[in-house]
């Protein structure tokens, strides 16, 4: 699992993912070379020239389907890899 938040893991429940975390979250996706276009079929992943699924990339970060909902509705609204295939 990849650490991207400075808080401990250790909760009994998963907390969410704030306003604050996800510009951090997805930097460190960038930094790590994962990537998200959106397509006419939704949220697609890349790393490098691979596609790889969401719910691998959810496995990989320790999210889950709700904070990977959350994440793909982020991405849609503020595009945040656009920069990187302009």
């Amino acid at each position: 699992m990849r650490k991207w938040r400075s808080a401990s893991g250790k909760y009994f429940a998963t907390r969410g993912i704030t306003k604050k975390e996800l510009p951090k979250l997805m930097a460190a996706m960038k930094e790590d070379g994962l990537i998200a276009m959106i397509t006419y079929e939704g949220v697609k992943w890349y790393v490098g020239d691979y596609a790889v699924t969401s719910t691998s990339v959810a496995a990989v970060w320790g999210l889950t389907k709700a904070q990977m909902k959350r994440i793909q509705d982020y991405v849609v609204s503020n595009d945040p890899f656009m920069q990187l295939y302009e």
